[in-house]
């Protein structure tokens, strides 16, 4: 079996244990976000898909707010002897409102949840970053309902980068670096996190 050869700019850094091609996606993805969504007036938090009602509603004290996490990473059908894949992440678009009626389409002080969809599903979607193509696969207003109160909003995204994957010669050097004395894991545990951190 041949390796199938892809484009360098689809070979993302290897440092597997800081996140290899998956966190330099999700660096890929916030980066997109910026541009649209800047960090004087949006809030970004590192969240899980799964958190639980309390946890969110510590979240939804900022707005308006973008949350970021992993969801998955499927095989392509031609991987070949190397893992590739698309790597799905999860976002969600956070909007409070003092009327439940402004949710959808905002005021002057805070946008609604149609408009941020609207212009994340612009910035993202066909757009190239280090690791492939970005495709937005869903956008729901509905997933969300029943984690926050009647005057926030959560819009949950799902979005894929494409065929991810390891550049075979730079990912032998990845595994040997990190199986070697100086290389592994470095941490020390933390059992007082909540689930979510600033992104």
């Amino acid at each position: 079996m041949t390796t199938r050869k892809f484009p360098d700019n689809q070979y993302p850094p290897q440092n597997l244990a800081a996140g290899g091609p998956l966190a330099e996606a999700f660096g890929g993805l916030r980066e997109l976000l910026l541009q649209s969504f800047p960090e004087n007036k949006f809030k970004y938090r590192i969240v899980q898909p799964r958190m639980s009602v309390a946890a969110w509603q510590e979240v939804a004290q900022a707005a308006p707010m973008i949350g970021m996490s992993w969801s998955s990473w499927n095989p392509s059908a031609d991987q070949g002897n190397h893992y590739r894949g698309d790597a799905v992440f999860a976002l969600f678009l956070l909007v409070k409102q003092t009327a439940p009626k402004d949710l959808l389409t905002g005021t002057q002080t805070m946008p609604g949840v149609m408009g941020m969809a609207n212009v994340a599903v612009q910035c993202l979607h066909g757009k190239r970053i280090g690791g492939g193509t970005v495709a937005v696969r869903s956008v729901s207003n509905l997933e969300a309902c029943g984690w926050i109160n009647d005057r926030t909003a959560i819009v949950t995204m799902s979005v894929a980068v494409k065929n991810l994957g390891y550049r075979p010669d730079l990912l032998t050097a990845a595994m040997t670096e990190f199986q070697s004395v100086t290389g592994g894991w470095s941490f020390e545990l933390d059992t007082g996190s909540n689930g979510a951190s600033d992104a």
